[in-house]
């Protein structure tokens, strides 16, 4: 009896504290919306207005039909820079409005993360290191891999070079139909091995002593599902199949294979040749656990890998389909002659910059990315019926921005945002927080000048090789293959001519 009623006051009390909580949190989020003028943003037309599955079918609908980025900036186009929906009982905000995202990825950024969104999305893939991570965990990943990709560790292009020329020499020589983008995969591969590991994969001439084709195949499966798992709830069982935890044990187990060989053989930390850094060998010297270890390297050869391969494709997909501009780019990197095949020279390359600008601008290799409100707070502006008011955002609440969308507005970009064209760039300087190929603010991509600088390189030595391209596809425009990059579903099928003797 007596103990009854104590576990009926107990629950009394509990309750109470809850509500006293709740009606605290209440009355302080009244207090911000009234004190900073919040009015909340256009929502999205939608039948289900708590757990949004009309919208959710839409979704998918854009998936299959090969048009996600579209269907975005289609919605934007339409609600304006800011509207919010309701998916799963979760309010998202949508918005491509430059301060915003300045406020979102940078002046604001204390308030956002990516922990609870992405650790259980990518967590059977990578596991925890700098791409799934906040707070202090986040903090220490930067800390180990910014000395690996100074200045002076990437500037160096000679182990490069010798993998590019392993590229080429697989391109046709008699202008027969190539698709770029398994090769260009290939050489992302090698390239991000040799970085990470101090040796390359050697994909490029089939010498791997591991399965590369059997890791790139479970790879690129891994990738897909993890980009299926970030539109569905956290509850969800059908993205945990069979085959995805078998492309998940394959990655995990390639990438052990790499860290042992690394780490038991006798090279020091600074290779002799190069005195490069290696990274597997730099974690190592904080940690001696391997799992560990392999999530770290995991979390940096997932946008180290796509950040090359996925661009180059895309690059030369553009470039196909417009042969007078690959001429124009082939008589600048010409003329420069070797001095221009350099980390610094590849900067004065005016028009090569050019195409890559326009190449990220129009199909950035990450579409759409996402952040989850840490706590209360406010965007600066897309609320009320003009959109320039304060929006209040509640704690769990997950903001989405496309940067396919944001890099196709019309009074920053010209009205012509369709097209390739990387004249555009002679005289435009977009606003800042409006071009962000590689993200914003203190989770900018950490590889960023490594990924323009392998690009660059590539393309400027594809283009002094092959006097002229031809477009190989019947497929003109840009079909998109949504996994956690977008890719070309087509690949890059491209003719390549030597120059005539």
């Amino acid at each position: 009896m007596y103990e009854a009623q104590a576990l009926l006051s107990c629950a009394l009390v509990y309750l109470i504290f809850v509500l006293a909580g709740a009606t605290r949190t209440q009355l302080q989020r009244r207090r911000i919306i009234r004190e900073r003028g919040c009015r909340p943003p256009p929502g999205l037309s939608q039948i289900d207005p708590f757990f949004g599955l009309d919208v959710v079918v839409q979704i998918f609908t854009s998936f299959r039909e090969r048009r996600r980025n579209a269907s975005l900036k289609a919605q934007f186009d339409q609600y304006g820079r800011t509207f919010q929906s309701q998916v799963y009982g979760t309010t998202k905000f949508f918005t491509i409005e430059p301060r915003n995202l300045q406020s979102i990825f940078s002046t604001d950024f204390d308030s956002w993360g990516v922990q609870p969104l992405r650790l259980f999305y990518f967590g059977p893939f990578v596991g925890k290191g700098i791409m799934t991570t906040d707070a202090a965990f986040w903090e220490h990943s930067r800390a180990l891999m910014r000395p690996t990709f100074a200045r002076s560790q990437i500037a160096d292009l000679s182990a490069y070079d010798v993998l590019v020329e392993q590229l080429i020499d697989l391109i046709p020589k008699d202008g027969s139909g190539v698709d770029l983008q398994p090769l260009f995969a290939r050489l992302a591969l090698d390239s991000s091995t040799a970085f990470l590991f101090g040796h390359s994969a050697a994909s490029l001439t089939q010498s791997s002593t591991v399965d590369t084709d059997e890791f790139l195949e479970a790879y690129n499966y891994g990738q897909a599902c993890v980009g299926k798992r970030m539109q569905l709830p956290q509850w969800n069982i059908f993205t945990m199949d069979k085959r995805f935890r078998h492309s998940c044990a394959v990655a995990r187990e390639y990438v052990d294979k790499c860290i042992a060989e690394t780490l038991d053989s006798q090279q020091s930390a600074h290779s002799e040749k190069t005195k490069r850094l290696v990274l597997a060998q730099e974690i190592a010297k904080e940690t001696d656990d391997r799992d560990d270890i392999r999530n770290q390297l995991m979390n940096v050869f997932l946008p180290a890998h796509d950040a090359t391969s996925v661009a180059l494709t895309n690059v030369f997909f553009h470039l196909a389909r417009h042969p007078a501009k690959y001429k124009k780019l082939r008589q600048e990197v010409l003329a420069a002659g070797d001095s221009a095949l350099t980390f610094e020279g590849l900067k004065n390359l005016k028009y090569l910059q050019q195409v890559l600008n326009e190449t990220f601008r129009l199909n950035p290799s990450i579409g759409q990315m996402n952040r989850i409100a840490l706590r209360d707070t406010v965007l600066p502006t897309g609320g009320g019926i003009d959109g320039t008011s304060p929006v209040f955002v509640k704690k769990g609440s997950v903001a989405v921005t496309s940067f396919y969308a944001l890099h196709r507005l019309t009074d920053i970009f010209r009205t012509d945002t369709h097209l390739f064209r990387p004249e555009r760039w002679q005289t435009l300087k977009p606003v800042h927080w409006s071009y962000l190929p590689f993200g914003g603010g203190p989770r900018l991509c950490v590889g960023q000048q490594l990924a323009l600088t392998e690009v660059g390189y590539t393309t400027a030595k594809i283009v002094r090789r092959f006097e002229r391209i031809e477009n190989a596809d019947p497929v003109l425009e840009f079909v998109e293959q949504w996994k956690l990059t977008t890719d070309s579903k087509n690949g890059a099928k491209v003719r390549l001519y030597r120059e005539s003797v």
